[in-house]
């Protein structure tokens, strides 16, 4: 694979926003001394590693993204796996598949709790210029996954209400893995029913006059040639209320005190000028043209859950274990690799440290006393392994490979080839943000993972990993 196609390579998430910059150049030094391995995994992620990061309008519209990291079927299933499972699971292209589609959403999830976005749209917050949000207020935002245009594949449905009555929205998105595109399929105010045809009924924000105790909705069909949602038509109606309003009586054929108005797609609404004429229809007609698009159809009901990080937490994990599984069957040295940790052990350097220690006698120390965060680890007196413990931390690996020990496979001294090949098997693609060949992610949302590395004539030679966000710093 050539460096061009390594850098185009972004095979996950790269229609989100991108990362802040970050490690101060002091901290640039202080790392391998020379500072080769630091500034190049900086310059990879295009942001700081924090502890936050864990271990990116309008109906139908398309936003274009990345390819996918792993082929799969269709899905089904709850929203929420339950931490801990995941070695339990038997790996199917079926759970894959909707593993990796969660995993993306979990970017648009992150996205929207560190940056107040969407991919394709700003989120307004609060109700004046100056507003912010606190946990508390952005959990009263909340997201579901669930198949609601009964196309196998689950959507991602955002919810966004801690803003005006104008801003506040509802959308679904569609994340297809095999071609690698988001869709918006849907957004509207937040008062949406679901229904198992694939239709929708979108209350209105406001109930426009003529009084009704009706509410005023749109109905809309899921198209599955647009993987969108097109508008079948919008229902209001006319209570008689007294004298305050002259109720057409005359139109009132059923005689009970309402008259509505059908307006299909492509029509216009009637206004007080023409005297409201299209408010005609009785509730005979009403239902029947209901009955045209709704007749023994059921409601789907999301469950929602409340826009925090424990909400999805699970979802990056879930995915990048199940790869691990997957690839680790193709190796017998998996004992021995250090990255797998980061997936393991909440406390991954020390775990890598002490791991090291034991089994293969390398020795620990701290070269710079202002400097406790850093340790090298040596063998026969060379410097071959670094940990950083600020923020999220990051373990660094180089100038030679000890015994059976990698990083997701990859090792000094491995070819480029070779590394991309098994850093791919285990979901990492080209950063969007690097600015520095050989800069790879797992995804861009909270719990993902950066590696980069350095090499000469085709031979990998540094290398540095450590858990990742786009969004945070």
């Amino acid at each position: 694979m050539d460096s061009e196609n390594r850098r185009m390579n972004n095979r996950d998430g790269s229609g989100l926003g991108m990362g802040k910059k970050g490690m101060c150049a002091v901290m640039k030094k202080k790392l391998w001394r020379s500072g080769r391995a630091a500034a190049g995994i900086f310059a990879c992620a295009g942001v700081m590693f924090l502890t936050a990061c864990g271990a990116g309008d309008g109906a139908g519209e398309r936003i274009q993204t990345a390819e996918s990291a792993a082929d799969g079927g269709q899905q089904d299933g709850n929203t929420n796996t339950e931490a801990g499972e995941n070695t339990a699971l038997i790996e199917t292209p079926e759970k894959l598949q909707q593993a990796q589609i969660r995993h993306y959403y979990s970017g648009i999830l992150s996205q929207v709790m560190a940056a107040w976005r969407l991919p394709d749209m700003e989120l307004g917050v609060g109700t004046s210029a100056d507003d912010t949000l606190d946990a508390e207020e952005m959990a009263k935002n909340c997201f579901a996954v669930a198949d609601v245009d009964q196309d196998g594949r689950e959507e991602l449905l955002v919810k966004w209400t801690t803003t005006t009555t104008a801003g506040s929205l509802e959308a679904v998105y569609d994340y297809n893995p095999e071609t690698g595109e988001l869709k918006n399929e849907f957004c509207a105010y937040p008062m949406l029913t679901y229904y198992d045809n694939g239709v929708i009924k979108a209350g209105w924000s406001h109930n426009q006059v003529p009084p009704a105790e009706f509410w005023p909705c749109t109905f809309y069909q899921y198209d599955p040639e647009e993987n969108s949602y097109v508008e079948i038509g919008s229902l209001r109606a006319w209570d008689d209320i007294g004298e305050e309003w002259d109720f057409p009586t005359e139109r009132d054929v059923d005689g009970d005190g309402t008259v509505y108005e059908i307006v299909k797609a492509g029509e216009e609404y009637s206004d007080y000028q023409s005297g409201y004429e299209g408010f005609r229809f009785n509730q005979a007609e009403v239902d029947e043209w209901l009955n045209g698009f709704m007749e023994g159809v059921e409601e789907i009901s999301p469950v929602y859950d409340p826009m925090q990080y424990e909400s999805f937490a699970d979802f990056t994990p879930t995915y990048l274990k199940m790869l691990a599984e997957k690839a680790g069957r193709e190796r017998s040295d998996t004992a021995a690799d250090l990255g797998l940790l980061i997936l393991e052990e909440a406390h991954f350097l020390d775990a890598a440290q002490t791991f090291l220690s034991e089994k293969y006698g390398v020795a620990m120390e701290h070269p710079d006393p202002d400097f406790e965060e850093w340790t090298v680890g040596s063998k026969d007196g060379k410097e071959l392994f670094t940990f950083e413990a600020l923020n999220a931390g990051h373990i660094g690996y180089k100038g030679e490979k000890i015994e059976d020990v990698t990083i997701f496979g990859i090792y000094p001294g491995i070819s480029v080839d070779g590394a991309w090949e098994k850093l791919q098997a285990y979901g990492f693609y080209a950063s969007p943000y690097a600015e520095a060949e050989n800069c790879l992610i797992t995804g861009e949302g909270f719990g993902n993972i950066s590696i980069w590395f350095s090499a000469e004539d085709g031979v990998v030679t540094d290398i540095a990993v450590g858990p990742y966000c786009a969004f945070a710093g």
